[in-house]
């Protein structure tokens, strides 16, 4: 038998104050008996009911507590409170087992530290080296050749 955490005995009473009070009066003896083992068993071995979609597999606790088409009805309706209080209880047990993921440490970006008068080289060394004599596109006029005072019929005609 697993070693119980200090709650468990507290939870194993109120499971079994919860099946005196809520299932004795509605289940079968036979009934009553099992699915009232069937819970504190699960207490004891700290798991989970079967699950379907999240929520207590019926059919399987059904098949499992050998409970009868009434009981099972009976058990649907009051014992779906118990089997939730488990599955919160024992995944809150799990979560307080598992170590605390430790703190994610800040990193620091470094800067690099070079000599005094050292230019570094670029990565890309393939690049065309800037044109100092050259005037760049955007510096020169568009119509360099065509004086202001031009009109169009003359600008036509000097360019034949």
């Amino acid at each position: 038998m697993p070693r119980l955490s200090p709650s468990a005995p507290i939870f194993h009473r109120k499971i079994e104050t919860f099946c005196d009070v809520r299932l004795a009066p509605i289940l079968p003896k036979a009934d009553y008996e099992n699915l009232r083992s069937y819970m504190l068993d699960l207490v004891v071995r700290q798991a989970l009911p079967p699950l379907h979609g999240g929520r207590p597999n019926w059919k399987e606790i059904g098949s499992t507590c050998l409970l009868t088409g009434e009981g099972l009805k009976a058990a649907r309706r009051e014992g779906r409170h118990a089997f939730e209080a488990i599955m919160r209880w024992v995944n809150a047990a799990t979560k307080a087992k598992e170590p605390p993921a430790p703190a994610p440490t800040p990193v620091v970006a470094k800067s690099i530290i070079r000599p005094v008068g050292v230019h570094t080289m670029s990565a890309n060394n393939n690049r065309r080296a800037p044109e100092t004599t050259q005037a760049t596109r955007m510096q020169k006029p568009m119509m360099a050749s065509v004086k202001p005072s031009q009109t169009l019929v003359q600008k036509k005609a000097a360019s034949r």
